[in-house]
């Protein structure tokens, strides 16, 4: 089994901290129109900002995968979870939700997703260009940092399957967390081959 790093190692960065790393991603925002998020987890089935439009859309060369601990919003110390994570990855694409936000959103309107996150630094703010059905277009995502010591990396899917099976935390199971995002990207026609395999093999050991 992988082995999540010390509890104590995982600690949420300061408001301050998470402040000015939203004030640097606004800085290097492309002038280019409307602010669009990119979701490719729970951001597609639980937006926490107003949103004006969605569209499936294609981020080509990153990867979505269950690749991060959580011991905190979907696990425990004790029993720690995962969450996604999108990683840089040549050749892959990802599908996902752009979320058009209204004209009118402030940067404060930013700071509910800010929290959600980056409540610590596993995550970086990236601007990337989406294609929305022949559209390409920018949007905001959270690519995650492999460097970063909640990184869990690519670990056999039955190990995977074994922490998420016993994983709840603040927000609930983590089961749950990625039972409703396939769920939600069936229900939008997207097949992540990986997150369905992922699914069946937790769905067979919790028999």
């Amino acid at each position: 089994m992988g082995n999540p790093p010390p509890t104590e190692l995982i600690t949420p960065i300061s408001d301050e901290r998470r402040g000015e790393i939203l004030d640097e991603t606004l800085a290097r925002r492309p002038d280019d129109g409307a602010l669009r998020i990119f979701g490719y987890g729970s951001l597609m089935w639980s937006p926490c900002f107003d949103v004006a439009d969605r569209r499936l859309s294609t981020l080509n060369d990153y990867h979505r995968g269950f690749s991060i601990w959580s011991v905190f919003a979907r696990g425990t110390p004790e029993n720690p979870g995962l969450g996604f994570a999108l990683e840089k990855r040549a050749g892959t694409s990802c599908e996902g939700i752009v979320f058009t936000l209204p004209h009118d959103t402030a940067r404060d309107d930013l700071v509910p997703l800010w929290e959600r996150e980056m409540w610590t630094e596993t995550y970086h703010p990236e601007w990337v260009t989406v294609d929305a059905g022949g559209e390409h277009c920018t949007a905001l995502t959270f690519v995650v940092s492999t460097e970063h010591r909640q990184y869990a990396g690519n670990l056999p899917i039955a190990e995977k399957a074994s922490y998420i099976a016993k994983a709840s935390g603040k927000y609930g199971t983590c089961y749950d967390y990625l039972a409703q995002t396939v769920a939600e990207m069936r229900r939008l026609g997207v097949h992540d081959a990986e997150m369905e395999e992922l699914l069946a093999s937790i769905d067979a050991l919790m028999c």
